[in-house]
C-alpha cells in the first residue's frame, strides 16, 4: 500500500480486512484495509487457535531492507510478544499481550503519581526488560508534549496539537530515524503498557486499540526512563513498571 500522511508508512505493511466468508463463496469486504500495527517494525504475522478458543498472533519485529546492528553478534531478527486478537464494537482488530506473558513478570516498581510541571524525572536508571503501565489524564494535561524517554535515542510520548499518540527513534548510527503514530481521542485517559526488552519497544494502547511496536539501539549505559512534560504540565494518574524474567 502506498504511503498516505500517517498511514502506511513501511515498506511492507501487514494488515487486515474485515468482511464475511463462507467455503465456496467469495469474500465480501466490509471497509477497507488497516495495519495491524503501527510501529516501524511488525512483519509477516502468523496466528493460531489455543486450546480454550483464543485466537493469538506473533510477528516478526523487523521490516525488510532495515539495517540489521545486531548482525555484527551473530544473529539478525526477533518475534514480537504473542498477542490475543479479538473484534471491537466498531469492527476494528485489537491486539493485546497474551495473559501467559504476565508470567514473565518480577518485581512490581510504582511510580509516584504526579503532575509534571515543564521538567523532566528519571525513573529508571538500568531498563533491560521491563513492562511500563502509564495511565495519562489528558483532559488535565496541558502540555504540547509529554510522555517517556528511553535513552537518547527513543521518545513515546502524546502531541496534544495533532491529537496523536507519537513514537520517535533516533539512531543515526544505524540510519534509523523517524515516526510513527496514532490518533487518539480528546480529553481522554490514555493507558500504555509499554514492554521493553535489549532492542525492541512494543507499545499497547488502550487495552489494544492500537500497537506500535519497533527494533531500537539504546547505547550502553544509556538506559535510562524518565518521565517527561514540556510546554505546560501533564497529569499522570497512574505509573508503575514490572520487571521481567
Amino acid at each position: 500500500m502506498q504511503a498516505a500522511g500517517f498511514s502506511n508508512r513501511n515498506l511492507f505493511q501487514s494488515g487486515y480486512l474485515i468482511g464475511e466468508w463462507q467455503p465456496g463463496q467469495r469474500f465480501i469486504r466490509h471497509g477497507e484495509f488497516r495495519e495491524m500495527d503501527n510501529g516501524h517494525d511488525f512483519y509477516a504475522p502468523q496466528s493460531f487457535a489455543t486450546p480454550d478458543g483464543r485466537r493469538i498472533v506473533i510477528g516478526w519485529l523487523d521490516m525488510w531492507e532495515s539495517p540489521l546492528p545486531e548482525q555484527q553478534d551473530g544473529w539478525a531478527g526477533m518475534l514480537s510478544l504473542p498477542r490475543e486478537l479479538s473484534l471491537s464494537a466498531d469492527d476494528r482488530l485489537q491486539m493485546r499481550p497474551a495473559k501467559e506473558v504476565e508470567s514473565l513478570r518480577g518485581a512490581w516498581f510504582p511510580w509516584p503519581v504526579s503532575t509534571l510541571n515543564n521538567q523532566q524525572t528519571t525513573m529508571v536508571d538500568n531498563c533491560e526488560a521491563m513492562e511500563v503501565n502509564l495511565r495519562w489524564d489528558c483532559a488535565r494535561s496541558s502540555a504540547e508534549q509529554y510522555g517517556l524517554r528511553f535513552g537518547d535515542g527513543l521518545r513515546i510520548y502524546v502531541d496534544a496539537q495533532q491529537q496523536r499518540l507519537v513514537l520517535e527513534r533516533h539512531y543515526p548510527q544505524y540510519g534509523l530515524c523517524g515516526t510513527r503514530s496514532v490518533p487518539l481521542t480528546a480529553g481522554a485517559d490514555l493507558n500504555l503498557r509499554i514492554f521493553f526488552d535489549s532492542s525492541s519497544v512494543e507499545v499497547f494502547v488502550n487495552d489494544g486499540e492500537a500497537c506500535l511496536s519497533s527494533r531500537i539501539y539504546p547505547q550502553a549505559p544509556r538506559r535510562e526512563l524518565a518521565l517527561f512534560a514540556w510546554s505546560g504540565s501533564a497529569a499522570l494518574n497512574e505509573a508503575g513498571a514490572w520487571q521481567l524474567e
